[in-house]
């Protein structure tokens, strides 16, 4: 597989399943927006209680507030694309693009900087993902 770690860059090598997740983590980027534009459409959708009762094994009587955990479910969602997308901003900005298309959307990177450029700000910008994602 060729989504390695240069490993002379010290300060940017992760552990393998953290650069593993991070690198996961990008390349679900467009299902994430496209789940988050569903969740905002459905957020809106009338028909539901917004307080539910429901019963429990002991005949108790809880309410279920959907609203409240749809927004929760976007807040949620929304703070995983920011960190992802906020990395992108951390590096410089002529190689964001290339590198979204390649991680992202995967294609290959343009003959406009050396391979090992495109392989040294990618692994900045993992580095940066799994910082804001938490899970460095």
């Amino acid at each position: 597989m060729k989504d390695y770690q240069q490993k002379r860059m010290k300060e940017y090598v992760l552990p393998q399943p953290v650069y593993r997740q991070a690198l996961w983590a990008v390349k679900d980027l467009s299902r994430l927006r496209e789940k988050m534009a569903e969740m905002r459409i459905n957020a809106y959708v009338l028909g539901e209680r917004n307080f539910s009762p429901t019963l429990s094994k002991s005949d108790t009587c809880r309410v279920c507030d959907v609203t409240g955990i749809r927004a929760v479910d976007i807040a949620a969602l929304s703070q995983r694309i920011s960190a992802i997308e906020n990395a992108f901003y951390e590096i410089p900005e002529k190689y964001r693009e290339g590198i979204m298309e390649k991680l992202v959307y995967d294609v290959p990177y343009s003959d406009c900087f050396h391979p090992n450029t495109w392989k040294k700000w990618q692994q900045i910008l993992l580095y940066k993902v799994a910082v804001n994602l938490n899970i460095l």
